[in-house]
C-alpha cells in the first residue's frame, strides 16, 4: 500500500488488526487512497473481509475485536457514529428499498442536503441520464435488471457525497458478460465522481481495474493460543 501521512491523504487506514475470540488474528498493511482511487481486496469467502468493511462503516462486530485508525480528510473517524463518517456502503444484494421507486430510492440519499423537492427531482433526472438510465424514475427494483440495480445502488451511495464508498461483492449474481460491463462502468463512475472506494471480491476479474490491490492476509495465531 502507498505510504503517506494523514495530512496529505484523503483516506488513511492504519495499524489495523482483526482478532477473533478463538485466537487467530489478521494484520493489514497501511492503506492510503486518494480521491477517485480504488482499492481491490481479494480473498475467499468467510475470511473477515465483510466484517472489516462493516467496522470501517461503524457497525459493531460482536465476534471480532478490530483495532486501527480510520482517518478521512485529516479527521479520525473511529469514535464517530455511522452518519458522521462520510462512508457509503453498497452490498452484494444492492439493498434497494423494494416498495420505493427508483426516484424514491435515490431521494433517500439526498435527505440531508436540504434540497427542495423540485431540486431533488431535477438532480435525480440529471444523474439517471448520466448513468444511461433516463426515464427510469418511476420503476420499482423488481422491474430492473441486475446490472441496472447495481448502477442505481452505486448512484444512491454516491449522491450522499461520501468521501469513501465500500463495495461488498457488488457484482455477485450477474452473468459474466453483464458482470464485466457493470464492473468497468463502476470503476469509471467512481473515478469521475472523485470518490475513493474499497471493493471486496473473491473474483480476480472484478478487481483488475482497481488502482491498488490487496490480497487478504492469512490468519495468524498467537503463541499463547497454540
Amino acid at each position: 500500500m502507498n505510504q503517506a501521512s494523514s495530512n496529505d491523504t484523503p483516506i488513511l487506514i492504519s495499524s489495523c488488526v482483526l482478532r477473533w475470540q478463538q485466537g487467530p488474528f489478521i494484520r493489514l498493511p497501511e492503506i492510503s487512497l486518494e480521491q477517485g482511487e480504488t482499492l481491490g481486496v481479494m480473498g475467499p469467502s468467510g475470511c473477515g473481509k465483510s466484517t472489516w468493511l462493516r467496522w470501517l462503516l461503524g457497525v459493531p462486530q460482536p465476534y471480532v475485536t478490530i483495532s486501527g485508525t480510520i482517518t478521512i480528510a485529516g479527521k479520525v473517524m473511529n469514535s464517530l457514529p455511522i452518519e458522521q463518517r462520510s462512508i457509503g456502503l453498497v452490498m452484494q444484494e444492492q439493498a434497494l428499498f423494494p416498495h420505493y421507486t427508483v426516484a424514491e430510492n435515490l431521494a433517500f440519499a439526498l435527505a440531508q442536503q436540504k434540497l427542495s423537492l423540485r431540486e431533488q427531482k431535477a438532480l435525480i433526472k440529471e444523474q439517471l441520464n448520466t448513468i444511461g438510465l433516463a426515464n427510469y424514475e418511476n420503476r420499482k427494483p423488481h422491474q430492473l435488471s441486475g446490472g441496472e440495480r447495481a448502477r442505481i445502488a452505486l448512484l444512491r451511495a454516491a449522491l450522499a457525497k461520501p468521501q469513501l464508498i465500500l463495495l461488498d461483492e457488488p457484482f455477485k449474481g450477474l452473468d459474466q458478460a453483464r458482470r464485466r460491463q457493470v464492473c468497468e462502468w463502476t470503476y469509471a463512475f467512481l473515478q469521475s465522481q472523485g470518490i475513493a472506494a474499497i471493493i471486496v471480491s473473491h473474483e480476480q476479474n472484478d478487481l483488475i481495474d482497481a488502482q491498488q490491490q490487496l490480497m487478504w492476509p492469512q490468519p495468524q495465531v498467537d503463541e499463547e493460543f497454540v
